[in-house]
């Protein structure tokens, strides 16, 4: 039987999911999934700046908490900024910075850095504890130009809310120096794990959350987005495929406790990895999940060519 299509405005593909009154589309104009009806983007806007961090506490508590874990990433992230970057004085903008600590290990290996974040909780954490410089406003078009160029832009966790994640990219394109990066991560969503686990355990697409996940991306289409915009990509990674404990047995599915538990034991797999000196080899292991399309969030880093 043919999978049902549907349209909306400009947006049309067939339908891979239905929850609450959305719909999930494999949309052929924007070469991802996404929501169908889109939110108004200043609804959106003010649920960030407004209601995503009503829990901020729960939120900055975690990521501290995750701090050993988030500095093996960081560093990781930096590693390659700095390979690819030689200069000696390098920008790095942060879109949707949150508590700020990606920036703060920034600073300490010297880069020049900037922050955008809407959500009030987390900009007073990351400007007054962290004595980071953050702009307490949503990246846009009207303020995008307002701060010069930059080597890095990062987004992480950041294209899945928004409603024009092309948009968004085109804008940092403008704003990047030629041979800079634009390093994006995101959920892996509707990869072969959570459909197994769908299947086998009978579930519902757990990850679907609209108005929360407007974008939903897996590695072909978000380098599809990036190289439409004009980017090279560059590199591809992943993280560890958290599904497998669901498939082991771990239901962690709105079990908030045992989900915070199975964190810990994928965390401990990498600090492991970093302590015992084999930082390399688990990303050897990251990048062949990469290849098969697995791992929790993905990584994708695209570089500014300019034609000769």
């Amino acid at each position: 039987m043919d999978k049902m299509k549907k349209s909306w405005k400009n947006h049309s593909g067939e339908i891979v999911n239905s929850k609450e009154d959305f719909d999930v589309i494999d949309c052929e104009s924007c070469l991802f999934k996404h929501i169908i009806p889109l939110i108004d983007a200043k609804e959106l806007d003010q649920y960030y700046q407004e209601e995503f961090y009503l829990n901020a506490d729960h939120y900055i508590k975690h990521h501290t908490e995750d701090i050993e874990w988030g500095e093996i990433e960081y560093n990781e992230k930096y590693d390659i900024f700095d390979q690819q970057i030689s200069k000696k004085n390098k920008r790095i903008l942060d879109i949707g910075s949150g508590p700020g600590y990606f920036l703060k290990t920034g600073v300490e290996r010297g880069w020049d850095v900037l922050g955008f974040e809407p959500g009030r909780p987390a900009y007073e954490f990351s400007s007054q504890e962290l004595n980071l410089n953050i702009i307490n406003q949503p990246f846009s078009y009207e303020n995008y130009k307002n701060f010069g160029c930059f080597d890095i832009i990062h987004l992480n966790k950041v294209l899945e809310h928004i409603t024009n994640p092309r948009q968004l990219l085109s804008f940092s394109f403008e704003i990047l120096n030629p041979s800079g990066l634009i390093s994006v991560s995101v959920p892996n969503d509707f990869n072969p794990l959570q459909e197994i686990a769908c299947n086998y355990l009978d579930k519902e697409p757990w990850w679907v959350v609209p108005k929360d996940h407007i974008n939903y991306f897996n590695f072909n289409s978000l380098s599809r987005l990036m190289n439409s915009i004009g980017l090279e990509v560059i590199y591809r990674t992943s993280n560890f495929p958290i599904e497998l404990f669901l498939l082991m047995g771990d239901d962690y599915i709105g079990n908030n406790k045992l989900g915070r538990e199975i964190h810990a034991k994928r965390k401990n797999f990498d600090i492991a990895m970093a302590k015992t000196k084999k930082t390399k080899f688990k990303r050897e292991i990251y990048n062949q999940l990469a290849d098969i399309g697995l791992g929790r969030e993905i990584t994708v880093i695209g570089k500014k060519i300019i034609p000769k």
